[in-house]
């Protein structure tokens, strides 16, 4: 008799069809049950775990409701096949997370709220303000992450870009300054020139900004704002230092001036660091802004900020004069996936390979490279220029960025490693150091 998958439920929660469907998921992402293989027949599988007819039903039932498998009339399970097929290029130039089982956490969290009809109702009218669960959640979320709210004002919104555009309206006027690192996300160009605001770059560090320059740019500007990411700068892949941390927060209450924190974008638990807003611990001279978008992923549209008291007015202001009010559903979505455990640093470790990998063909070949949470920066030797090596990857299949789109040296390329798909890691990094290989030995690809 030929044998058949056996899979131990031990490791598994829930009942036992809940086990043996998690399971099949596991089994499926790992490889053992391959796409197009078929499911064992339900009695065998049954007879061989011990348990129900009826319990093997439901599991293959809830696997298929999971879009993992599909039933064939008359001929058993199957593991689908895979649909996602990449279409054109790689996409290394935007920075997304890498896709594991966000579609299945996802897919769970609308399954459950979809049957719970009187939750779904309750969300379906215009509120005033999200529900005290909902703010529950964020704040567990937050102290679970080691961040107090101080008595500051939990807001939601959609995105946080909408969050970082309400928080510099908030505290700013037209033609006054704000400053940012000098490697900057573009986001912030473009908030600031509908708002009419005024921007300076304070150039960079391996601890974050040089504070001699800041000091400078501060007596020179008189800002009333700082837009900073202390713990994932991108594209420079730096994490201030805890001292850096503490000096900005001085010379920032020294002078009156508001830092907007941007902790949207991911990093490592071994990487990630207590933010500005817990070390003032005031409540009072920093807004933190954070997402799910590089944490989950971008199209959950879910952002949230700690404010302080004294901009809260405006802040919901501008969201009701832009959205009316932050959808109630999306905002639930964002929190059934956080009570769902499905952004809580599941992909640490492979996000770390891939920096590894990274780092490893950046010495192998000789160039300057840092990686930090989804990115990894190449420094070009001088006399080459990013777009030389962006087209060469591109004929390649391979998308990658300048890092003159972020205000950045004309020989720097980001590469964003999340969106690399797993068990194509080799043939993706030796595309790149074939790409690289080849520019450097044509004369031509020199200015």
């Amino acid at each position: 008799m030929r044998t058949i998958w056996v899979p131990s439920l031990e490791r598994f929660s829930g009942s036992k069809y809940e086990k043996l469907a998690a399971a099949i998921g596991e089994a499926i992402d790992e490889g053992i049950l391959a796409p197009g293989s078929k499911l064992p027949p339900q009695r065998r599988l049954a007879d061989a775990l011990g348990i129900t007819l009826g319990t093997v039903t439901r599991a293959y039932t809830l696997a298929i409701h999971r879009g993992w498998v599909e039933a064939r009339v008359g001929d058993g399970t199957y593991v689908r096949q895979l649909s996602h097929v990449q279409q054109g290029p790689l996409d290394l130039a935007t920075c997304q997370q890498a896709i594991t089982d966000q579609a299945t956490v996802l897919g769970e969290v609308l399954y459950r709220l979809g049957r719970d009809p009187h939750r779904l109702a309750s969300l379906l009218d215009y509120h005033a303000a999200p529900l005290d669960a909902q703010h529950s959640t964020v704040f567990d979320y937050l102290k679970h992450m080691g961040i107090d709210d101080f008595g500051g004002k939990l807001v939601f919104t959609q995105g946080a870009q909408q969050a970082l555009y309400a928080a510099l309206a908030s505290c700013c006027e037209p033609g006054d300054w704000v400053l940012h690192e000098a490697w900057c996300y573009p986001g912030l160009n473009k908030a600031a020139a509908e708002l009419k605001l005024n921007l300076a770059g304070v150039p960079l560090t391996n601890d974050g900004l040089d504070l001699a320059c800041l000091e400078e740019a501060i007596g020179h500007h008189h800002p009333k704002a700082m837009y900073l990411t202390p713990n994932c700068q991108n594209p420079g892949c730096i994490g201030y230092s805890e001292a850096q941390r503490h000096q900005v927060l001085a010379l920032a209450r020294r002078h009156g001036i508001t830092i907007i924190e941007d902790d949207v974008n991911y990093c490592t638990a071994d990487e990630w660091q207590t933010p500005l807003w817990q070390l003032a611990a005031d409540a009072d001279s920093v807004v933190y802004i954070s997402s799910l978008s590089k944490r989950f992923a971008g199209g959950i549209r879910f952002g949230f900020m700690l404010t302080p008291q004294r901009l809260l007015g405006r802040i919901n202001q501008l969201i009701h004069a832009q959205c009316w009010m932050v959808s109630p559903l999306l905002i639930e979505l964002g929190c059934d996936l956080i009570r769902a455990g499905g952004i809580h640093q599941h992909r640490d470790s492979w996000i770390t390979s891939l920096q590894q990998r990274f780092l490893a063909m950046a010495n192998d070949l000789g160039l300057e490279a840092k990686s930090r949470g989804l990115n990894g920066l190449l420094m070009l030797p001088a006399g080459y220029r990013a777009s030389h090596l962006i087209g060469a990857l591109a004929s390649q299949g391979i998308l990658g960025r300048s890092l003159s789109d972020f205000g950045g040296p004309a020989n720097g390329v980001r590469l964003s490693l999340g969106r690399i798909p797993k068990g194509k890691e080799d043939e993706v990094f030796a595309r790149i150091h074939a790409t690289l290989m080849e520019l450097f030995s044509h004369a031509n690809a020199v200015v």
